[in-house]
């Protein structure tokens, strides 16, 4: 775990994985027997599980830099901008993130569902698979 590198070069590497695992498995031949799935599918949902912990860390860092007094609003210049035109701001990013949160409870619930059935296939046995074709 490399932990020298800033929280948006880790979440670009984590962004960039996902990606090659979109490229890698385009085809369904990327995937030679169930337990490849299901491996795959656990892996998916441990990113699931851990990433409504990062997204309430974001909003206890985007808290205390609202609370520092350390956010503008980068498309006006300042003297166009109230404290409350900031805090609406903050407030509806804020919000956003909690929301995000909440929905992937429900992904994480849809994803154990799927781990636990994936876990249980398997491929053929090789004499089942000979009487089978």
């Amino acid at each position: 775990m490399d932990l020298d590198r800033t929280p948006a070069q880790i979440s670009s590497a984590m962004a960039e994985e996902a990606r090659a695992l979109n490229h890698r498995t385009l085809k369904p031949d990327a995937f030679p027997n169930p337990s490849n799935v299901a491996d795959t599918a656990v892996g998916i949902a441990t990113v699931v599980q851990r990433l409504p912990q990062a997204l309430q860390q974001l909003e206890a860092g985007l808290q205390a830099l609202y609370d520092d007094k350390r956010i503008r609003l980068a498309d006006r210049h300042p003297r166009e901008v109230s404290a409350s035109d900031i805090h609406h701001a903050v407030c509806d990013a804020l919000f956003g993130l909690e929301e995000a949160r909440r929905a992937l409870a429900g992904v994480e619930g849809h994803l154990r569902s799927a781990t636990s059935v994936l876990g249980n296939l398997g491929a053929p046995w090789e004499d089942e698979g000979e009487a089978g074709g």
